[in-house]
């Protein structure tokens, strides 16, 4: 064999060069790199608003006033919020709240439905729009004014409790009778 050593010298120098590549610090280079597709589509925020047109910078005669084309900022994700808000008597601003009162919750779910069904946004748009809100809580949202449509609002009505007085007292006497 030609790697065959020869010398103890060479024995050393050997042993010398494997305890230091074994007892360098590991390379941290990872065993499987990651690669990440590109982005296909990138959602625009639905509120944003349209570019205003372009004016082009020609100064009409010396005393006439230069009339600005109308720019319209009303987008239809917009439209649909404030017909929701103007209808339930809130501001723009309780979409984004965080209260869990009935008032507020029968307002972000109908604005929910009516982006899903109207403009089919996706719920993590419609979350977006809601303050941030997870898409579950969208997908909830939705279901919940879906079934209002149909079975008609019906207010919650709070039911006894089981542990009430007199459900203990009638456990409570019941066992007396079983071990007595």
């Amino acid at each position: 064999m030609e790697n065959e050593m020869r010398t103890l010298e060479e024995l050393h120098a050997h042993y010398k060069a494997v305890r230091a590549r074994l007892d360098s610090p590991a390379k941290k280079e990872p065993a499987v790199r990651l690669v990440y597709p590109e982005p296909t589509a990138v959602y625009p925020d639905p509120l944003d608003f349209p570019a205003p047109p372009f004016v082009p910078d020609v100064v009409g005669e010396v005393g006439e006033p230069i009339v600005a084309p109308t720019v319209t900022t009303e987008t239809p994700a917009r439209k649909i919020l404030m017909e929701v808000a103007e209808k339930h008597n809130m501001p723009l601003a309780a979409f984004r709240s965080k209260s869990r009162t009935m008032p507020f919750v029968n307002l972000r779910h109908e604005a929910c439905y009516r982006l899903s069904t109207e403009l089919h946004f996706s719920l993590k748009q419609i979350g977006r729009l809601m303050g941030n809100r997870d898409h579950t809580t969208v997908m909830n949202a939705i279901k919940r004014h879906k079934k209002i449509l149909v079975e008609g609002y019906k207010p919650k009505t709070r039911t006894k409790s089981c542990v009430s007085n007199a459900c203990v007292t009638k456990v409570e006497t019941q066992a007396q009778n079983d071990h007595g």
